[in-house]
Parts: structure tokens; sequence; C-alpha cells
């Protein structure tokens, strides 16, 4: 009589059936839930081409007509090391009394994406130039320098502009150590006086600009 054998046969599953399953970036929930958030946030932002339309007259081709118009009454302007804010008159003054009569193709080259911060700010990247080929250039606290032709390009800073109902409120400068009015003026051939010589007056005497 012929004997019969029971084999228990074991299937196991393939390793491909095991490895845990590792769903790509772009299809995981959790990140799909905040990039459907960012997007829906810029969506509504429907302020966002007019604070880029403010921002962009800010700086292109400067003129005492465009600021007075794009900077509120109540504008202010501070940047780190001075001591207090300076006004919307002090910056026209500057801007349009100073900068422009000695280097009349003064350019402010910037770039911003027109998004809000928290503290509900744009981030905007400038650099200045042009050629000194105009009036003497008289910075506050420092000697003018009789026009030279020079060419300048400062070095990119980085300024932060709010606006609030179509003008320009306020602007925070981080500083930068190639750009602002003391690099203009050593980049026109103007000596600078020792920094501990002029921190103070510099202080108190002169808006960071350009």
């Amino acid at each position: 009589m012929a004997s019969t054998r029971c084999t228990n046969v074991v299937h196991r599953p393939s390793p491909v059936l095991l490895a845990p399953r590792v769903l790509p970036q772009r299809h995981c929930p959790v990140h799909a839930r905040h990039s459907l958030a960012g997007k829906i946030k810029h969506s509504l932002d429907f302020n966002k081409k007019g604070r880029l339309q403010v921002i962009d007259k800010l700086y292109r081709q400067p003129s005492r007509e465009k600021l007075e118009s794009i900077l509120a009454d109540d504008f202010k302007m501070g940047e780190d090391g001075y001591s207090r804010k300076f006004t919307k008159a002090d910056y026209i003054n500057l801007t349009c009394g100073t900068v422009l009569p000695a280097i009349p193709d003064f350019n402010w080259g910037h770039a911003c994406s027109g998004d809000v911060d928290d503290d509900g700010f744009c981030i905007v990247t400038v650099q200045a130039t042009g050629h000194h080929t105009g009036a003497p250039l008289a910075m506050p606290g420092l000697d003018p320098l009789p026009p030279s032709g020079r060419h300048f390009c400062l070095a990119e800073e980085v300024q932060k502009v709010k606006v609030v109902g179509g003008k320009v409120t306020e602007i925070q400068v981080l500083p930068n150590k190639g750009a602002g009015p003391r690099a203009l003026y050593a980049a026109l051939g103007g000596k600078l006086p020792s920094q501990a010589a002029s921190a103070a007056a510099a202080a108190a005497a002169a808006p960071p600009l350009p």
C-alpha cells in the first residue's frame, strides 16, 4: 500500500510586497494641504498687483512729483544704527535735493515678488547705479564732492516696504556694508572720516539713502 506524505507549502509574500510604501512628496496629504493653503492665500491676495505698481513707482526713475504722490504723509524710514526715523520730507529732500542733482541718471534696480510677510512688509532687493555728472554731491556731514563723471554700482541691499491704501507708509533698510550713503560717497572718490568720529553725527543727520 503506497503511503502518502502531507507536505505543508508556505507561501511567502515577495520582498516587494513587504517593503513600506512611501508616497512621493507631491502626493503626501500633509504637503498637499500646505500647498493648497498657500495657493488659496496668494490667490485671495487681491492687493498684490497694486502693491507691485506702487513699489515700481517708488523706485523707477524717482522724481519729486512721484514721491510726493506715492509716500504717505506719515511715512517713516529707518535703518539699524540710526537714532531716529526719517520723514517724507527727509526722503524727498535727500533724493531730489541732493542725489538726483548730482547724479541725473541715478537708478534703483529693484526686484520684488509683491508678497507680504506676516509683519505686513514686502521684501525688495535694490541696487543703486549711476554717474556723477551733475552738481557737487553734498552728503550731510561730509565734504562736497565735485562731479567726476565716475560710474558707481553699489552692492545689493534689502529694503522692507509697507504699502497701505496705495501709499508707502514705511521703509526699513537692512544694512549692508557695500550700500548706503557712505558706500556711495566712497565709490565717487570721497574720503570717509573714521567710523568712530562720524558715527554719532551720521546717526543723527543722514537718512539711510540711497
